[in-house]
């Protein structure tokens, strides 16, 4: 089973908190099981195994936010409550005839829910807790968000490497200067990248490609944004604002929106039909990072 098809853990959703990642990880196991259990009685109950850890888990997790003092704890609650109730619903509509389609919504959950969740929502509490300098270090390209295209992979990395020269500012007379100078280099590398992910895109006719665009476009609002308010911010605010930003909406799109691009082409290279006739499903565009992941 291919990685856009399977449930499984990866570090790239490591937040760096031992026991949230640990009860992360549990609840991966609990929908992997899914998948094996074949007996209709033994799948029902996996399911309400799951959503009885995902209320454990966001019970935790709302204990802790609630200790740190985290400013968007009652929004990060109706989040919880709709992902529970989005798993209600599964067990409401269960059809024991059909595991595949319990499957299909199970990977639906954990790739447009958790994964999600992780990713936009728990990595904002972690950077709300941390500071600059754990941040900084939590900072790396890993292997882990390859995509298997070499030119996707190469403009990655250098827009990590980029990136990376932000924090280089001591060594300059002029660290205000520098700072602005790099994200501006961000920014027009970032657009490059853009161009020929899009143009990539198209020659494919990913079907989501408009979709695409508009996060594409976000994105580089976003730095504008950022550079524009330099002058305004001091050095330290600066190194966070962008580690946190990178965090989100570089790494995010890179591990979940670009990784869509590659299940389509896998897709048709796995079972020889014309891309036109390729069902995404689970690659449609998901409303929670449109509203949420650039806010």
């Amino acid at each position: 089973m291919s990685r856009c098809d399977s449930i499984e853990w990866s570090d790239v959703y490591v937040l760096g908190d031992e026991k949230i990642d640990s009860e992360h990880k549990k609840l991966f196991k609990i929908a992997q099981k899914i998948k094996h259990n074949k007996d209709s009685i033994n799948l029902k109950d996996s399911i309400k195994e799951l959503v009885n850890y995902t209320k454990v888990h966001f019970a935790h997790e709302e204990l802790y936010m609630k200790d740190v003092q985290y400013v968007k704890l009652a929004e990060h609650k109706k989040i919880h409550r709709d992902i529970v109730s989005n798993l209600q619903n599964i067990i409401k509509n269960f059809d024991p005839n059909n595991s595949e389609k319990i499957y299909n919504n199970i990977l639906d959950f954990v790739k447009n829910g958790l994964v999600l969740h992780i990713m936009i929502e728990d990595k904002k509490v972690q950077h709300f807790i941390r500071n600059r300098m754990s941040l900084r270090n939590m900072f790396t390209w890993k292997d882990d968000y390859l995509l298997g295209d070499k030119q996707i992979d190469d403009d990655h990395k250098k827009l990590f490497m980029i990136a990376f020269k932000a924090f280089s500012h001591k060594e300059e007379k002029e660290p205000r200067e520098h700072i602005k100078k790099v994200i501006q280099e961000l920014n027009k590398y970032m657009k490059e990248h853009f161009e020929r992910e899009e143009e990539f895109m198209e020659s494919i006719s990913f079907p989501i490609l408009d979709d695409h665009k508009i996060m594409h476009d976000k994105i580089i609002t976003q730095i504008n944004d950022l550079i524009k308010r330099i002058p305004t911010m001091s050095i330290k605010d600066f190194e966070k604002e962008l580690l946190s930003s990178i965090d989100i909406w570089l790494v995010n799109h890179i591990v979940y929106e670009d990784q869509k691009i590659m299940c389509y082409l896998e897709a048709k290279k796995e079972k020889g039909i014309d891309l036109d006739e390729i069902d995404i499903g689970d690659v449609n565009m998901n409303i929670v990072y449109e509203k949420d992941v650039l806010s």
